[in-house]
This record gives C-alpha cells, structure tokens and sequence, in this order.
C-alpha cells in the first residue's frame, strides 16, 4: 500500500432554494410599477385644453374669407409666419473664448475681464491671426449667444458668424462661442 496524502473530503452542502421574495420587495416592485405607468399616462395624456387654435388669414370669426369675383384677390386676407427662435443661454451657461486679432497689447486680456464681469464663463485669452474688425463665432446651437454676446460688447449684428471648421486659434478650450478681437474694439 502506498500512501497518499489524503486530503479532507469537501462536504456538499445540499442547495437550498432561493428565498422567496419578502413582502417589502413585492410591494416596493408593485409600487414601481404603478409609478411607471403613471408617468407614461402623465407623458402620453393628449390635453389640448390649455392650447388655442387660430387659422391663419382670418377675420376672428373663425371664418376664412374668400375672394368672392374669382379673379382680385387684393381683398384676401395676407397670410404670415412667425419663426420663434429660443431664448439664449444665461452668460453662466456659456463659455467664451477671446483672442486677440487686434494688435493691440492686452486686448484679450482686457475683453475677457468684462465679459467676466458680465458673467460669462471665460477661457485664457489667446491670439490670433490680426482681422480688420472684430469676428465673433459661434458653435453649432449658439448662435442666440453669440448674437446676445455681440449686442452686449457693442459690436455688430453682422460681426457674428459660425465657427469655421478649423478654428482660428490653436486650443479652442472647450469654448462655445470664440470672440476674436479686432481694431474697431480692442482697449489697449
């Protein structure tokens, strides 16, 4: 007989049954439930109660006035549309970078500092290449901010452009919207 380190046998220890749930759980999981489909009714409800609907080219009666000698319509009513645009983002919610595009020294410096001061989040002032007039650019959904932007420093409407797609700056810095400062602004 050759001896062999026995080894202790490992006891089996019989499987046991997953516990059925408590009565907490099934309750809390009911409650889930109910709160999900609650929700969807609340996010699926069509009420227009709180909507009004007027046809464009009326009177106020209600009624759509129609040429009567089916030839001049000068007496038809003018139709018209109206393009709502969103509000912008408070200053808090935008990032801006400045660069300098002026010549003049300090002038990033000096417009990141006010537009600061107006609230605006602001990246380290940059440089750029000189531009006749101050370029203000703006990333995909910013433009309301960057005309807000450009009403706020005093420059002009047409001043505000999308942001090519190669930057004018190296390191845009996460920037929503890129001023690049021109002569006609820059304080130096």
């Amino acid at each position: 007989m050759s001896e062999q380190g026995e080894r202790p046998r490992r006891r089996r220890r019989p499987e046991q049954p997953p516990a059925p749930p408590t009565q907490g759980s099934v309750a809390r999981g009911v409650v889930l439930v109910v709160l999900a489909v609650v929700i969807g009714l609340l996010l699926l409800r069509d009420d227009d109660s709180g909507t009004t609907q007027v046809a464009v080219g009326t009177d106020g009666s209600g009624e759509v006035d129609e040429p009567t000698d089916g030839g001049d319509d000068s007496d038809a009513p003018t139709t018209s549309t109206t393009t709502t645009t969103a509000a912008p983002r408070p200053p808090s919610e935008v990032k801006v970078l400045v660069a300098n595009g002026s010549g003049t020294n300090g002038a990033a410096g000096g417009a990141t500092e006010a537009l600061e001061a107006l609230g605006y989040v602001t990246g380290t002032p940059a440089n750029a290449e000189r531009v006749p007039a101050t370029v203000i650019y703006y990333t995909d959904g910013y433009q309301p901010e960057a005309e807000a932007l450009a009403e706020a420093i005093g420059a002009a409407a047409t001043t505000v452009t999308p942001m090519p797609a190669v930057a004018p700056v190296d390191d845009l810095q996460l920037a929503n919207i890129l001023v690049v400062i021109g002569p006609d602004l820059a304080s130096g």
